[in-house]
């Protein structure tokens, strides 16, 4: 369903994600102090951070054709 996206419905979605990821890596942030007491939170926001980053950058790439 991705080729059927526009350009606009592209960049909006890559701009939440975005926007997603840095909420995701800021609230990491905050739990960098306590790493040794929620390590395991710190982890799943770092994660969900780098996957929603990955998320935008590949919405604004779009499907590669291979031949």
């Amino acid at each position: 369903c991705l080729p059927g996206l526009s350009r606009w419905q592209r960049l909006a979605a890559a701009g939440l994600c975005a926007l997603l990821a840095a909420l995701c890596f800021g609230l990491a942030a905050l739990y960098a102090p306590l790493l040794l007491l929620r390590a395991r939170k710190f982890a799943l926001l770092w994660s969900l951070g780098s996957l929603c980053a990955l998320a935008a950058a590949a919405l604004l790439r779009g499907p590669v054709l291979l031949r």
